[in-house]
């Protein structure tokens, strides 16, 4: 069967978490891996410049978030993403911004400041590696005695914040905090539906 839905991205955990949900859902796609030097795709299909881009028949989608609820909302035969009640949909959706704003902003930070030309001096490494630290610490807390966030399965949650765990952990960027080893495998149940990775 040839798949209805392309993906234009690279390796960034925005990318990751849409192949992740994917893969959950069991839904056949191509991965088409852009230069992030050259964009000019991104904006010919979806007039911005930010990863993931879907197409799914005419319809053009970007920002990972909202691709996830598309995915939810029109492929109903795989699992739910966002939980079995108003108020797992609540903590899902926290947990969701805790890991865009909270968890990946450390990252972030470095990130943007060297794409724009600029120095990570120790100040901002140390001071960025703390912010991480206490993220992955809260992150670590959470999900000790559980096998999921929120929920007796996987969520949008779990897949929001291992795939910015995954990225962090490859990148080397910080120093991954004490307690790390206890949601590795939580990490690894998550990432092992992102088939792209695991071809790699």
């Amino acid at each position: 069967m040839t798949p209805e839905i392309t993906i234009y991205g690279f390796e960034t955990s925005n990318n990751m978490k849409v192949r992740v949900t994917l893969g959950y859902k069991e839904i056949p796609y191509v991965f088409n891996k852009i230069d992030p030097m050259d964009r000019d795709e991104l904006v010919r299909l979806s007039g911005q410049h930010l990863t993931p881009v879907m197409l799914h028949g005419q319809s053009v989608l970007f920002d990972s978030a909202a691709i996830l609820r598309y995915l939810d909302a029109n492929f109903r035969d795989g699992p739910s993403l966002f939980g079995t009640s108003h108020r797992e949909q609540w903590e899902i959706e926290d947990w969701e911004l805790f890991a865009r704003v909270t968890l990946a902003g450390p990252l972030m930070e470095v990130v943007h400041h060297r794409v724009h030309g600029g120095t990570v001096d120790d100040a901002m490494q140390a001071r960025c590696a703390q912010a991480f630290a206490d993220a992955a610490t809260r992150l670590i807390e959470a999900l000790e005695g559980r096998e999921w966030l929120v929920g007796d399965r996987m969520t949008a949650a779990d897949i929001t914040a291992a795939a910015v765990m995954y990225r962090i952990r490859a990148a080397g960027l910080f120093e991954m905090p004490a307690g790390i080893e206890s949601i590795g495998g939580w990490i690894d149940r998550v990432m092992a539906y992102d088939s792209y990775l695991t071809q790699a």
